[in-house]
């Protein structure tokens, strides 16, 4: 599974009028009694009104990448490299200044079909439990239903182009009377999201079939929620359209807006949830080397760097123009607006010279979108997937709790807090560049019975460790054997061809094929560097690597994976195990960034 959000940006200008509809006007300003575990007692009133939610939830946080992780269709908060979550996370979010945290939830196989769909309920408790890290912390909290509505999960049920729409819509109404049952008695700061960016995983103007089975969940989301009683009768519901988009909500093209004839707040409670990752090549395209947005992108132009970094599209008056649309057709008929998501990846390693002002350009568009959408009373979520290298949205180290970018960080929050866009026009950064006169790669290698060599950067067997250049493989008793095998690195002076190997061992004994086969590095990677011309050698058969996957490990080195059997996207290679050495030869271009 992919780190990275799919979000496609789209630039339509239709604007139509959508159904609007609420569940009655008046004034919602009665007091709350909370009790002792932070969950409200049931006296049938919250203290925060339709009026005052916006500033009340202020700037939000997205624990992305960690409950809704899934490894084969079963949820785990570890499954995509992020470590358990904790109290202290949470707390290090809330003492930043933000005010919400939305967690995204995956059910998938914790769901049991056969037993009337009910939940794991070690699942539901570990859910409930995150809830309360940020009930201890006073903060607001949105939790939903998240990767079972993905064409490319496994095991994902919830489909809008699935075939079985009534089995559907039975499991997705069983699914949330459990969550409300579970969550009933707490009080207005916990927020139920119907689903999130639902749609048939085409990137076209929407199937209205499926939109119409996407307006039926909505309705089946709601009246679900409102029969479950208790706190759930007035708390605030939020609901998406197509895939998040805006233009696809507020346009033409079916979005209904749920009736709410049951809620018994006196006023509007739904809510209406968007995403907003516009332009898509500068928030979250790591192909298309576009790094530079709006004035504080044409800053750093005029600094001297290439104006190639700035993209085409979708500046400061695209933005605006697309939150005016919200705030017309929602926020001023006091229908409340969520951006569930926005963010833009760190293309800091595009341009080693500007590094520093690509980040403080991040913090300006990430100030802008928070600030402009306060501005409009409009609340602003940051998608944060844990990944703090290239192309992550991380902004907390989840290990350390530390910020990773706290110029993102103050921005967004002071942003918001003074409804101010220009927040971060004035940021900068110092840029994090770094030289050598040598850099190095290293062939790495897995067989199907784990004789291997890891990565640079790997913790246990890395350089770091005394392993590094054993050919490693595993006793009976399990300790380690070294092969006796030899490991020929390349150091890297400029760009040219260069050569890794491993040789003085006969790999063909214990495997038929390969498990992993890669190069890794130890220095950073940057969109500008090429790797052509790569040739597999076993022994003395050369075979040509049409296409190896290049791009940036964890730590944002250069990486580059010739064989992975766990990587589906990776071409298949047809190669006969050798019985001496392992040898790949490539040409690397762009290493002016990394060297002297």
């Amino acid at each position: 599974m992919s780190f990275w959000k799919k979000f496609l940006a789209c630039s339509l200008t239709a604007v139509m009028a959508c159904s609007l509809a609420g569940c009655g006007g008046g004034d919602s300003s009665e007091s709350s009694i909370s009790g002792a575990d932070g969950a409200a007692e049931n006296d049938g009133t919250f203290t925060i009104g339709v009026s005052e939610v916006a500033e009340a939830m202020g700037a939000g946080w997205n624990l992305g990448n960690q409950l809704e992780a899934n490894s084969g269709g079963t949820p785990s908060e570890t499954a995509w490299g992020n470590p358990v979550v904790t109290q202290e996370l949470i707390s290090a979010v809330a003492d930043a200044g933000f005010k919400t945290v939305r967690v995204p939830v995956s059910y998938l196989d914790k769901i049991d079909d056969a037993n009337g769909y009910a939940i794991d309920t070690a699942w539901l408790d570990r859910v409930e439990e995150v809830v309360q890290y940020c009930y201890s912390e006073d903060l607001y909290v949105i939790i939903n239903i998240h990767g079972d509505g993905y064409n490319t999960i496994d095991g994902g049920w919830f489909l809008v182009n699935g075939e079985d729409q009534d089995y559907i819509c039975e499991k997705y109404e069983a699914v949330w009377k459990q969550i409300a049952e579970r969550f009933k008695d707490y009080d207005e700061k916990l927020i139920f999201e119907s689903m999130n960016e639902e749609f048939d995983d085409t990137y076209t103007d929407p199937n209205p079939d499926y939109y119409a089975n996407l307006n039926q969940y909505n309705q089946i989301f709601v009246d679900t929620v409102r029969a479950s009683g208790s706190n759930n009768t007035h708390r605030y519901l939020l609901v998406p359209g197509w895939n998040t988009n805006i233009d696809y909500t507020v346009g033409d093209y079916g979005f209904v807006m749920p009736t709410d004839e049951n809620c018994t707040a006196g006023e509007n409670r739904l809510m209406l949830s968007v995403h907003y990752y516009d332009p898509w090549d500068y928030c979250g395209e790591t192909n298309i080397k576009t790094y530079l947005w709006g004035a504080k992108g044409n800053e750093a132009i005029t600094a001297g760097a290439s104006s190639t970094g700035m993209g085409s599209w979708g500046q400061e008056d695209y933005l605006d123009g697309q939150f005016q649309k919200l705030y017309d057709s929602y926020v001023s008929k006091s229908i409340p607006v969520i951006i569930g998501e926005y963010g833009c990846i760190d293309k800091s390693t595009a341009s080693a010279d500007f590094s520093g002002q690509i980040q403080a350009n991040r913090a300006y568009f990430n100030g802008y979108v928070a600030g402009k959408a306060a501005s409009l009373g409009i609340i602003p979520v940051y998608w944060d997937n844990g990944v703090n290298a290239a192309y992550g949205f991380g902004v907390f180290d989840r290990t350390t709790y530390e910020q990773t970018q706290p110029e993102i960080i103050s921005t967004i929050v002071e942003a918001v807090a003074n409804k101010d866009p220009q927040a971060g026009a004035d940021v900068t950064v110092e840029s994090t560049a770094e030289r050598s006169s040598e850099v190095h790669a290293y062939i790495g290698i897995q067989t199907e019975i784990y004789t291997f060599r890891n990565a640079y950067n790997d913790a246990s067997y890395g350089a770091a460790t005394e392993h590094f250049n054993t050919l490693i493989k595993w006793s009976e008793d399990n300790e380690i054997i070294d092969t006796g095998a030899a490991f020929t690195d390349a150091a890297i002076t400029g760009d040219g061809t260069y050569s890794v190997s491993v040789s003085g061992y006969d790999f063909s004994q214990d495997s038929s094929k390969l498990n992993m086969l890669f190069i890794s590095t130890d220095f950073q990677y940057y969109p500008t560097m090429h790797v052509d011309n790569v040739v597999l050698k076993c022994d003395d058969t050369e075979i040509p690597i049409e296409n190896p996957v290049v791009m940036a490990d964890a730590q944002g080195n250069l990486y580059v994976e010739l064989v992975n059997i766990y990587n589906t996207d990776l071409a298949a290679l047809d190669y006969t195990m050798p019985t001496d050495s392992f040898t790949v030869t490539f040409d690397i271009i762009g290493t002016a960034n990394v060297l002297e």
